[in-house]
């Protein structure tokens, strides 16, 4: 008898090889289940982040205009800054006071892709003038500020995130509304000679502006970072500023004053390269456009001139500062009339 025990618990050794396999083709089967379920999770909370960051850029907007009695323009001279664009002058208002004071700083030897801003030769100008050459002397080693990443601008699910240019990693994923920031007025008007200071500023406030009403108009919405499809394109948060260094205000052959192909911008307006925005029924978003990062010869369908999502809908701002999304199959009427603060369009309720 105690030959047969021990017989017996010799032969419970372990697995055989098919008892294995079938151990691993159900871990195989749990993983393939679990993991579109793992991937809905992440991108439910890319989303939210992304909802959040432009809820946190609607409240800087409202908060800028308590403070100056008028909304900042899409570019232009505003809040003690010279020559800047939309998403510079929001920056206090989001707590990145620090970096928009980092732009009295500049190293003009240090042109565009050749090499990085030297200490020796970087020099305080006296005034808050975002340029291409603004240096972000916090930085170690210093970087120009074009290259400083604003979280707050960046939706972890834009896929064209750090496919950038020599702006790494200054690009964002939101754009501003020109119909309001920039003017109805100034929609079909060519940044030239002497008007760049007026082009792009709509003299916007709330609520005066919004004869619509707040909850009818959109001042954000997302945008991709990089957005190629349509020609050389995207989104960078400090796009429309002059070189500094190379001419006057407005005659340099690097300046992207007060925007360009690359300024974050969507519903109208007209850029300094002869960029023009979509508008009007042609000016309805992208919903998950293909190969952002590419040109349309090579399969790119990212149009650079709309506001493009990353997600299922299109998250909105309003100008009441609720942040909304808006079903893909909206009609371009409905989305049109949404954009523009007193075209006294009727939206529907449940648009």
């Amino acid at each position: 008898m105690l030959r047969d025990r021990h017989y017996s618990r010799a032969v419970r050794g372990g697995f055989t090889l098919v008892e294995l396999l079938v151990v691993i083709a159900i871990i195989a089967v749990l993983v393939g289940l679990l993991l579109p379920a793992v991937q809905k999770v992440r991108e439910a909370a890319s989303r939210a982040q992304c909802e959040n960051n432009l809820k946190q850029i609607v409240l800087a907007t409202h908060n800028c205009n308590d403070v100056y009695l008028r909304l900042p323009p899409q570019a232009g001279s505003f809040g003690g800054s010279y020559y800047a664009p939309l998403l510079f002058h929001l920056l206090p208002y989001i707590e990145q006071d620090t970096t928009r004071n980092m732009a009295v700083w500049l190293d003009y030897s240090a042109f565009v892709g050749e090499k990085a801003p030297n200490p020796a030769t970087t020099i305080n100008i006296g005034v808050i003038w975002p340029t291409w050459d603004s240096v972000n002397v916090s930085s170690d080693p210093y970087t120009f500020l074009r290259q400083t990443r604003i979280k707050t601008y960046q939706c972890p699910s834009d896929p064209s995130l750090g496919n950038c240019l020599d702006w790494c990693p200054g690009d964002a994923s939101y754009a501003g509304n020109f119909l309001v920031f920039g003017g109805v007025q100034h929609k079909d008007t060519t940044p030239k000679g002497s008007n760049f200071e007026i082009v792009w500023d709509g003299g916007a406030r709330i609520p005066g502006t919004f004869v619509d009403g707040q909850v009818n108009t959109i001042l954000f919405a997302e945008k991709y970072a990089r957005c190629d499809g349509t020609g050389l394109g995207g989104t960078w948060w400090m796009r429309g500023v002059f070189h500094g260094a190379q001419a006057p205000p407005g005659q340099g052959s690097d300046d992207s004053y007060p925007g360009d192909r690359l300024s974050a911008v969507f519903g109208g307006g007209r850029g300094a390269d002869g960029t023009r925005w979509l508008q009007g029924l042609s000016s309805k978003f992208q919903v998950q456009p293909k190969n952002p990062g590419v040109g349309a010869s090579v399969g790119g369908k990212c149009d650079k001139r709309l506001a493009s999502t990353p997600h299922s809908v299109m998250n909105v701002a309003m100008a009441d500062g609720s942040v909304k999304g808006v079903a893909q199959n909206v009609n371009p009427a409905i989305w049109a009339g949404a954009l523009t603060p007193a075209g006294r369009e009727v939206l529907p309720g449940d648009w």
